[in-house]
């Protein structure tokens, strides 16, 4: 291999490390995401002390019946099941009824296996908070899936996967959008957030206290920086003293031409 191939290579490796490493452990925030988050319980039930967002279309707001976290068993990066069973997961809460595909029904793509593994969360509630806190300490994060219900009893189960939004979990504690927790060397920690920063803004695009309106602008202004090839992009916030500043989250790397000009494969 020359050293042009050589180098090419490393600079792709050095762009898809950090993904690799979140997907295979537990996330790291500043303060801990398993310490930060905002669990109650009365002994019957466990929900969460004030809204938070666990993907960009799953906001669970106190009430919500928190039921269980699970991995399943199936290994998500080889198998063609979890996709078939999840499409979409990163980017949807959903809710499937399993005992339907395992049934032979004309739409059924989940294996009977994985149907009756996942049957066996839907059917699980943990009642103690220790429980939830245990898992988020240890659960690979990409991985994590929770099960919950708009209310205690309620049969309407929702499964949803984790997702943060360039390493920041959000909650709105007091009615604003605030920064829970700031995952250690992610762009957002990079760009200086911190813990109580309150996000007025993602762009051009407020947030208007609300977490799913910040979730649009979060998506609208990355789309922005996407669309004008801009190699950041801007957060207006309120920092935990009162004190208001901007933050540029730099955007992923992008390979562009420039950088691979003087690049070949040829001996």
């Amino acid at each position: 291999m020359t050293v042009r191939a050589c180098l090419l290579v490393l600079v792709l490796g050095l762009a898809v490390a950090p993904l690799r490493a979140q997907q295979d452990e537990p996330v790291h925030m500043r303060p801990e995401f398993a310490l930060t988050f905002p669990l109650a319980g009365d002994g019957e039930s466990v929900t969460v002390k004030y809204p938070v967002l666990v993907n960009g279309t799953t906001e669970v707001k106190p009430g919500m019946q928190l039921r269980v976290l699970y991995m399943l068993s199936v290994d998500s990066q080889s198998s063609n099941d979890l996709a078939l069973a999840h499409e979409g997961s990163l980017e949807n809460s959903y809710a499937r009824d399993p005992a339907a595909s395992a049934g032979g029904s004309d739409d059924a793509k989940m294996p009977p296996e994985l149907a009756h593994e996942i049957e066996g969360y839907r059917r699980t509630v943990w009642t103690v908070p220790n429980n939830f806190v245990m898992a988020m300490a240890q659960y690979p994060t990409e991985q994590m899936h929770l099960i919950y219900a708009p209310a205690a009893n309620s049969r309407d189960l929702h499964d949803a996967v984790f997702h943060f939004f360039d390493g920041l979990f959000m909650g709105s504690p007091g009615g604003q959008v605030t920064v829970v927790a700031v995952e250690k060397e992610s762009p957002s920690e990079q760009a200086g957030l911190k813990a109580g920063d309150v996000i007025l803004a993602v762009g051009a695009y407020p947030t208007h206290g609300d977490l799913m309106a910040f979730t649009k602008a979060y998506s609208d202004a990355k789309q922005d920086a996407r669309d004008n090839e801009a190699e950041d992009y801007t957060m207006t916030l309120r920092g935990a003293d009162g004190t208001p500043r901007t933050a540029k989250v730099a955007m992923p790397l992008k390979l562009k031409g420039g950088l691979m000009d003087g690049f070949s494969t040829k001996p």
